[in-house]
Protein backbone atom coordinates (compact mmCIF):
# COMPACT_ATOMS: atom_id res chain seq x y z
CA UNK A 1 0.00 0.00 0.00
CA UNK A 2 1.31 3.48 -0.96
CA UNK A 3 2.03 5.52 2.06
CA UNK A 4 0.22 8.73 0.69
CA UNK A 5 -2.92 6.31 0.81
CA UNK A 6 -2.60 4.39 4.63
CA UNK A 7 -5.05 7.12 6.05
CA UNK A 8 -8.21 6.30 5.01
CA UNK A 9 -11.04 8.91 6.55
CA UNK A 10 -14.38 6.91 6.31
CA UNK A 11 -12.33 4.41 8.49
CA UNK A 12 -10.62 6.83 10.77
CA UNK A 13 -14.41 8.42 11.28
CA UNK A 14 -15.96 4.72 12.23
CA UNK A 15 -12.86 3.88 14.43
CA UNK A 16 -13.55 7.31 16.45
CA UNK A 17 -17.18 6.80 16.67
CA UNK A 18 -17.03 3.50 17.82
CA UNK A 19 -16.44 2.13 21.41
CA UNK A 20 -14.74 -0.94 19.72
CA UNK A 21 -12.74 0.36 17.65
CA UNK A 22 -10.63 -3.03 17.04
CA UNK A 23 -13.68 -4.91 15.72
CA UNK A 24 -14.60 -2.27 13.22
CA UNK A 25 -10.89 -2.21 12.01
CA UNK A 26 -11.33 -5.91 11.79
CA UNK A 27 -14.99 -5.66 9.56
CA UNK A 28 -13.71 -2.59 7.75
CA UNK A 29 -10.47 -4.74 6.44
CA UNK A 30 -12.59 -8.02 6.07
CA UNK A 31 -15.14 -5.98 3.92
CA UNK A 32 -11.68 -4.31 1.81
CA UNK A 33 -10.69 -7.92 1.18
CA UNK A 34 -13.46 -9.43 0.12
CA UNK A 35 -14.00 -6.45 -2.22
CA UNK A 36 -10.41 -6.65 -3.50
CA UNK A 37 -11.03 -10.03 -4.72
CA UNK A 38 -14.32 -8.81 -6.73
CA UNK A 39 -12.85 -6.31 -8.11
CA UNK A 40 -9.27 -8.05 -9.84
CA UNK A 41 -12.06 -11.12 -10.89
CA UNK A 42 -13.65 -8.10 -13.15
CA UNK A 43 -10.35 -6.63 -13.83
CA UNK A 44 -9.82 -10.32 -15.26
CA UNK A 45 -12.86 -10.28 -17.69
CA UNK A 46 -12.08 -7.15 -18.55
CA UNK A 47 -8.71 -7.50 -19.65
CA UNK A 48 -9.35 -10.34 -21.78
CA UNK A 49 -12.01 -8.14 -23.48
CA UNK A 50 -9.80 -5.43 -23.99
CA UNK A 51 -7.02 -8.07 -25.49
CA UNK A 52 -9.38 -8.60 -28.02
CA UNK A 53 -10.22 -5.46 -28.77
CA UNK A 54 -6.40 -4.80 -29.59
CA UNK A 55 -6.54 -7.91 -31.59
CA UNK A 56 -9.35 -6.12 -33.67
CA UNK A 57 -6.90 -3.27 -34.20
CA UNK A 58 -4.60 -5.43 -35.32
CA UNK A 59 -7.19 -7.07 -37.66
CA UNK A 60 -7.53 -3.27 -38.98
CA UNK A 61 -4.01 -2.08 -38.93
CA UNK A 62 -1.83 -5.04 -39.31
CA UNK A 63 1.28 -2.67 -38.73
CA UNK A 64 -0.13 -2.57 -35.09
CA UNK A 65 2.72 -4.74 -32.87
CA UNK A 66 0.79 -5.90 -30.04
CA UNK A 67 4.09 -7.44 -28.49
CA UNK A 68 5.26 -3.66 -27.79
CA UNK A 69 6.73 -3.22 -24.82
CA UNK A 70 4.26 -0.48 -24.45
CA UNK A 71 1.59 -2.29 -25.40
CA UNK A 72 1.85 -5.65 -24.05
CA UNK A 73 0.19 -5.48 -20.81
CA UNK A 74 -2.26 -2.53 -22.06
CA UNK A 75 -5.42 -4.66 -21.45
CA UNK A 76 -4.88 -4.57 -17.60
CA UNK A 77 -4.02 -1.16 -17.35
CA UNK A 78 -7.33 -0.35 -19.69
CA UNK A 79 -9.45 -2.86 -17.23
CA UNK A 80 -7.58 -1.02 -14.42
CA UNK A 81 -7.98 2.70 -15.46
CA UNK A 82 -11.82 1.94 -16.21
CA UNK A 83 -12.24 0.44 -12.65
CA UNK A 84 -10.79 3.61 -11.59
CA UNK A 85 -12.92 5.86 -13.73
CA UNK A 86 -16.11 4.23 -13.07
CA UNK A 87 -15.72 3.98 -8.83
CA UNK A 88 -18.41 6.50 -8.35
CA UNK A 89 -20.91 2.88 -9.46
CA UNK A 90 -19.88 1.78 -6.07
CA UNK A 91 -20.85 4.82 -3.61
CA UNK A 92 -24.28 6.34 -3.16
CA UNK A 93 -25.30 9.70 -1.90
CA UNK A 94 -25.92 8.85 2.09
CA UNK A 95 -22.44 7.78 2.25
CA UNK A 96 -21.78 11.56 1.12
CA UNK A 97 -23.94 13.18 3.22
CA UNK A 98 -23.12 11.06 5.95
CA UNK A 99 -22.91 13.35 8.16
CA UNK A 100 -25.07 17.22 8.03
CA UNK A 101 -26.24 19.96 10.29
CA UNK A 102 -28.80 21.42 11.19
CA UNK A 103 -29.20 24.49 8.65
CA UNK A 104 -30.42 26.61 12.10
CA UNK A 105 -31.13 30.61 10.86
CA UNK A 106 -28.43 30.65 8.19
CA UNK A 107 -31.46 31.57 4.97
CA UNK A 108 -28.50 32.97 2.13
CA UNK A 109 -27.25 30.86 -1.09
CA UNK A 110 -23.97 28.84 -0.73
CA UNK A 111 -21.77 28.14 -3.44
CA UNK A 112 -19.11 26.22 -4.18
CA UNK A 113 -17.73 26.81 -7.78
CA UNK A 114 -14.89 25.70 -10.20
CA UNK A 115 -15.10 21.87 -8.93
CA UNK A 116 -13.12 20.13 -11.28
CA UNK A 117 -14.09 16.45 -12.71
CA UNK A 118 -13.66 13.40 -15.13
CA UNK A 119 -16.38 11.57 -16.29
CA UNK A 120 -16.99 8.92 -19.45
CA UNK A 121 -19.36 9.37 -22.31
CA UNK A 122 -21.92 7.19 -22.01
CA UNK A 123 -21.90 6.76 -26.13
CA UNK A 124 -18.01 6.20 -26.62
CA UNK A 125 -16.92 5.95 -23.46
CA UNK A 126 -14.06 8.49 -24.49
CA UNK A 127 -13.64 11.27 -20.93
CA UNK A 128 -15.20 14.11 -20.90
CA UNK A 129 -13.75 16.57 -18.30
CA UNK A 130 -14.57 20.15 -17.08
CA UNK A 131 -15.80 21.87 -14.03
CA UNK A 132 -18.89 21.51 -11.58
CA UNK A 133 -20.50 24.46 -9.94
CA UNK A 134 -22.86 24.26 -7.63
CA UNK A 135 -25.35 26.43 -5.28
CA UNK A 136 -28.23 25.48 -2.58
CA UNK A 137 -30.13 27.79 -0.15
CA UNK A 138 -30.51 26.05 3.29
CA UNK A 139 -34.50 25.22 4.09
CA UNK A 140 -34.11 27.22 7.80
CA UNK A 141 -38.09 26.24 8.61
CA UNK A 142 -37.82 24.39 11.65
CA UNK A 143 -40.54 21.12 10.47
CA UNK A 144 -38.77 21.10 6.76
CA UNK A 145 -35.50 19.39 8.31
CA UNK A 146 -32.98 21.46 5.98
CA UNK A 147 -29.52 21.20 6.26
CA UNK A 148 -26.03 21.89 5.82
CA UNK A 149 -23.03 19.89 5.20
CA UNK A 150 -19.11 20.77 4.77
CA UNK A 151 -17.63 21.86 1.81
CA UNK A 152 -15.62 18.86 0.85
CA UNK A 153 -19.01 16.85 0.75
CA UNK A 154 -20.07 18.98 -2.03
CA UNK A 155 -16.88 18.23 -4.02
CA UNK A 156 -17.58 14.34 -3.26
CA UNK A 157 -21.29 14.10 -4.52
CA UNK A 158 -19.44 15.73 -7.88
CA UNK A 159 -17.06 12.79 -8.01
CA UNK A 160 -19.69 9.71 -6.65
CA UNK A 161 -22.17 11.17 -9.90
CA UNK A 162 -19.13 11.83 -12.29
CA UNK A 163 -16.87 8.54 -12.34
CA UNK A 164 -19.36 6.75 -14.05
CA UNK A 165 -20.42 6.69 -17.53
CA UNK A 166 -23.22 9.10 -18.65
CA UNK A 167 -24.37 12.29 -20.55
CA UNK A 168 -23.73 15.53 -18.99
CA UNK A 169 -27.18 16.31 -18.79
CA UNK A 170 -27.51 13.53 -16.53
CA UNK A 171 -25.19 13.93 -14.42
CA UNK A 172 -26.38 17.98 -13.93
CA UNK A 173 -29.77 16.21 -12.89
CA UNK A 174 -28.42 13.70 -10.39
CA UNK A 175 -26.03 16.39 -8.48
CA UNK A 176 -29.09 18.36 -8.07
CA UNK A 177 -31.51 15.66 -7.51
CA UNK A 178 -29.11 13.95 -4.43
CA UNK A 179 -28.28 17.50 -2.89
CA UNK A 180 -32.53 18.34 -3.21
CA UNK A 181 -33.15 15.15 -1.37
CA UNK A 182 -30.16 14.75 1.57
CA UNK A 183 -30.45 17.99 3.01
CA UNK A 184 -34.25 19.40 1.65
CA UNK A 185 -33.23 23.02 1.22
CA UNK A 186 -35.27 25.99 -0.23
CA UNK A 187 -33.38 25.39 -3.67
CA UNK A 188 -30.45 23.87 -5.69
CA UNK A 189 -28.95 25.22 -9.03
CA UNK A 190 -25.84 22.89 -10.59
CA UNK A 191 -24.03 24.20 -13.58
CA UNK A 192 -21.30 22.42 -15.69
CA UNK A 193 -19.17 23.03 -18.26
CA UNK A 194 -17.20 19.90 -20.06
CA UNK A 195 -15.21 19.51 -22.96
CA UNK A 196 -16.08 16.30 -24.57
CA UNK A 197 -13.61 13.86 -26.12
CA UNK A 198 -16.35 12.16 -28.88
CA UNK A 199 -16.24 16.06 -29.91
CA UNK A 200 -13.13 17.62 -29.44
CA UNK A 201 -10.58 14.29 -30.70
CA UNK A 202 -12.82 12.38 -32.93
CA UNK A 203 -16.18 13.27 -35.15
CA UNK A 204 -17.05 16.68 -35.45
CA UNK A 205 -13.36 17.71 -34.37
CA UNK A 206 -13.89 20.69 -32.92
CA UNK A 207 -10.92 21.24 -30.23
CA UNK A 208 -12.63 24.54 -28.01
CA UNK A 209 -16.00 23.31 -28.29
CA UNK A 210 -17.55 22.95 -24.90
CA UNK A 211 -20.88 21.92 -23.45
CA UNK A 212 -22.75 23.68 -20.85
CA UNK A 213 -26.14 22.34 -18.78
CA UNK A 214 -28.07 22.96 -16.05
CA UNK A 215 -30.24 21.62 -13.36
CA UNK A 216 -32.51 23.86 -10.59
CA UNK A 217 -34.91 23.35 -8.77
CA UNK A 218 -37.06 25.09 -5.79
CA UNK A 219 -36.60 28.41 -5.61
CA UNK A 220 -33.45 28.72 -8.18
CA UNK A 221 -36.41 28.16 -10.82
CA UNK A 222 -38.75 30.02 -9.37
CA UNK A 223 -37.09 33.43 -8.06
CA UNK A 224 -35.09 34.99 -11.43
CA UNK A 225 -32.97 37.24 -8.92
CA UNK A 226 -31.82 34.41 -7.03
CA UNK A 227 -30.20 31.99 -10.17
CA UNK A 228 -28.66 35.76 -11.25
CA UNK A 229 -26.90 36.40 -8.17
CA UNK A 230 -25.52 32.41 -8.60
CA UNK A 231 -24.50 32.95 -11.92
CA UNK A 232 -22.95 36.54 -11.40
CA UNK A 233 -20.86 34.48 -8.81
CA UNK A 234 -20.41 31.83 -10.67
CA UNK A 235 -19.03 33.88 -13.49
CA UNK A 236 -17.36 36.97 -12.46
CA UNK A 237 -14.47 35.75 -10.10
CA UNK A 238 -15.87 37.23 -7.03
CA UNK A 239 -16.49 34.43 -5.17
Amino acid sequence: MAYENIFNAEIARKLAESSDPDKVLKDELKAIEERSIELNKAREVMSKGYSQVLKGLQMAFPELDLEDPNIKDSPNRMARALLELCAGLGSSNSDVFSTSFPAENYNQVIILKDIDYTSLCSHHFIPFKGSVSIGYLPDIHPDHGGKVVGLSKLARIVDVHAQRPQLQERLSFNIMDAIEKELKPAGVMVVIKGKHGCLNCRGAKKERASMITSALSGQFKDDNKLREEFLSLINDGTV
